[in-house]
């Protein structure tokens, strides 16, 4: 009767300490769970909404042709206000743009639900019914929803890294932000504890828009499963030819600070690894200041400026800053409103002016170049496809 109890408890036991030690594992690891895996895809995420919504909100400025951004004669500050210089970095007239100035508070709303609704979806069902390819795409899109929604709520932000989440105390890139199969998530945690740990090509890099006018470009459409590994390419190119890729200053090169952040992840033979990613990449202009190759390549100094196309331009009306602004604005009547509303909140400034003629410019001249890349896609009949259209805001809408 011992015996017999014994072999009915053992195992018992054994289980009990096996959800022990996965629970200890857990603990100890919290992005484990989100190692890629994928025996037998069986969904697919159609990420449309992202893309109509990009298609609209993204500013595209054409490849870089290295001419350097020079300081504007109309930068100002003023003593006492929000009233700030726009950026003046050699590398503010690259890169695509979100344009901020044109949200409201809808606009704001649509990018929360995405948000929360591309949570939602990967929450439904497990992680391993997702391609490896999906899984990227999803982490690459839900970062950029992120990052948009932050910066919306907060603009006009000169710089995505003053902001703060205040609940938390924590800047924008550390807070936990959002939630998924039960791990809750800063922004750093999906680029270094799951992006970068998980997948092995340096390319991912290009995917994460981080806000600021120093990093990679947002693309004007959403990542997705059959085509991110394309997406990435082209971004790549677009990074890597440009000054805040790989830049010359008095005849030194210099590299942009996300290769030295990503270096432990990607380029651990320093700097050879690192030459031998962006040769894949560069045109002409770009291989000749390669043939530098410094043993210690300098960095670029970031450009911090949000990434709209005012260049981060913080501009407020006085009014909000003390009561005799408020009085002198006041007095001006109907003429104060229009000042305010139109040329200082909602119209563009001479920054934005000088990023769209830069723009039209370089788009007008470009010839182009076509690349023929293989996508590996999933076999369309074997995946269910899960649609993250944002929900309605009430059940009035749902109806």
């Amino acid at each position: 009767m011992g015996d017999m109890m014994m072999t009915r408890i053992l195992p018992l036991l054994l289980a009990i300490f096996a959800l022990g030690s996965l629970s200890a594992r857990a603990q100890d690891d919290p992005f484990a769970v989100f190692a890629p895996y994928a025996s037998e895809p069986q969904y697919s995420i159609d990420h449309k909404p992202w893309t109509e919504f990009l298609e609209r909100a993204v500013y595209v400025t054409g490849r870089s042709d290295r001419t350097p951004g020079r300081r504007s004669n109309n930068q100002f500050r003023v003593s006492g206000t929000r009233l700030s210089t726009t950026s003046n970095s050699r590398y503010r007239f690259e890169g695509n743009r979100v344009m901020f100035h044109n949200f409201n508070d809808e606009v704001e709303d649509y990018i929360g639900l995405y948000r929360q609704g591309l949570q939602d979806t990967m929450n439904r069902v497990d992680y391993g019914a997702f391609s490896r390819n999906e899984q990227l795409a999803f982490w690459l899109n839900l970062y950029n929803a992120v990052v948009i929604h932050e910066i919306a709520k907060a603009h006009p932000i000169s710089r995505p890294e003053r902001i703060r989440i205040r609940d938390q105390k924590a800047r924008l890139y550390d807070a936990k932000l959002v939630e998924v199969h039960g791990v809750k998530l800063s922004l750093n945690d999906i680029r270094y504890n799951i992006v970068y740990r998980y997948w092995r090509s340096p390319s991912v890099i290009y995917g994460l828009w981080d806000g600021a006018i120093g990093g990679p470009g947002i693309l004007p459409e959403a990542f997705e499963g059959g085509t991110v590994n394309a997406q990435l390419q082209l971004n790549a190119r677009e990074f890597v030819n440009s000054m805040r890729g790989v830049d010359r200053i008095r005849d030194e090169m210099r590299v942009s600070q996300v290769y030295v952040d990503a270096r432990p992840y990607y380029f651990k033979s320093w700097p050879s690894d690192l030459y031998a990613h962006l040769s894949r990449y560069a045109d002409w202009k770009t291989a000749e200041i390669l043939a530098l190759s410094p043993e210690n390549p300098r960095t670029t100094r970031y450009a911090r400026n949000t990434a709209d196309v005012e260049s981060g331009e913080t501009i407020r009306s006085p009014s909000s800053d003390n009561p005799s602004a408020m009085a002198a604005g006041n007095d001006l009547g109907p003429a104060w409103s229009n000042l305010s509303s139109e040329a200082m909140r909602g119209g563009l400034s001479s920054e934005a002016a000088q990023l769209a003629r830069k723009s039209q410019a370089r788009l007008s001249r470009r010839t182009g170049s076509v690349y023929i890349l293989d996508v590996v896609t999933d076999d369309p009949d074997a995946t269910q496809t899960l649609s993250v259209e944002p929900d309605a805001t009430n059940e009035e809408d749902a109806q």
